[in-house]
């Protein structure tokens, strides 16, 4: 069985021509996503690569300058977007009444029901292992760009718990939050199987706003994790965002941008601290 996980990874970027090497890079691939997907929506939504790559690869290179594996990773990455709205789309049904007879009647959608062709709004690229970006053995990564290479600091705790051999890396996607560069890391693992024998503990959880957790054991013993001190200091995160874009100022927008990152990483550590307390609470060999 294979474990997959996607390390965040921090770039300490210290010549400024490397982050506009950057912002170059992902503008355009940006603008050949929208073209791929512009493509698709106007030819009826052919989802396989390798058909779509004949007919497009050519154009694509030379119309944005492209690598020709950030070439292949950009029709990849249109495709899979399609997919997964696809199956969304068929997994929530178009429902409607009959004004006459009152019945309820259901539709499965299909690609057919977009308006429009899929946006990519935000600036990033997909970067493929061994070919847009590399570990070099001097600590650096080696990241591809449309004007070469170039090597950057990594900055993220725990790292080379990734570098024992073990782990394989993967496709990794370039981008820019707040300001700040990162590089986000697929990498695998094989572990073990999961073995049905040496389970001890078989416990049921339920996600909740005045209990964040309510868990059940075989044993009939309940236990529940209270959600008021998360209730309160949410909804003063929200009567504070109500008052900032009540303001409508430039200031105040900026407040609020620094807001939502500061409460996205508070429920994040809140989560975590929640399934920390789980796993230490039922131990090993639970399900």
């Amino acid at each position: 069985m294979e474990q997959t996980v996607n390390i965040k990874v921090k770039l300490n970027i210290l010549e400024p021509n490397v982050g506009m090497k950057f912002s170059k890079t992902m503008e355009q691939y940006r603008l050949a996503c929208n073209y791929v997907s512009e493509y698709l929506f106007n030819n009826n939504f052919p989802l396989n690569k390798n058909e779509v790559q004949k007919v497009i690869y050519n154009t694509i290179r030379e119309k944005f300058n492209l690598k020709s594996q950030m070439t292949i990773s950009c029709i990849r990455s249109v495709i899979a977007r399609y997919k997964t709205v696809k199956t969304q789309m068929a997994r929530r049904p178009y429902k409607y009444q009959d004004q006459n007879t009152g019945e309820w009647y259901r539709e499965v959608r299909d690609l057919t029901w977009l308006h429009k062709p899929i946006s990519f709004n935000r600036p990033q690229v997909d970067l493929q292992r061994n070919r847009d970006w590399s570990y070099l053995s001097s600590g650096q990564l080696s990241i591809n760009t449309l004007d070469g290479r170039v090597k950057v600091d990594p900055i993220c705790r725990g790292f080379n718990q990734y570098l024992d051999g073990t782990w394989k890396f993967g496709l990794a996607k370039l981008l820019k939050s707040s300001g700040k560069w990162y590089l986000h890391i697929s990498a695998t693992k094989e572990v073990t199987d999961f073995d049905k024998q040496a389970v001890k503990h078989v416990v049921g959880i339920d996600r909740g706003l005045r209990f964040l957790v309510t868990s059940y054991d075989e044993q009939g013993k309940t236990a529940f994790f209270d959600g008021q001190a998360i209730m309160r200091k949410r909804a003063k995160y929200q009567k504070l965002r109500a008052i900032l874009q009540a303001k409508g100022t430039k200031s105040a927008k900026r407040r609020l941008k620094k807001l939502s990152g500061r409460e996205n990483r508070w429920i994040s550590d809140v989560n975590h601290c929640l399934s920390k307390t789980l796993v230490q609470k039922y131990g090993a060999n639970t399900l």
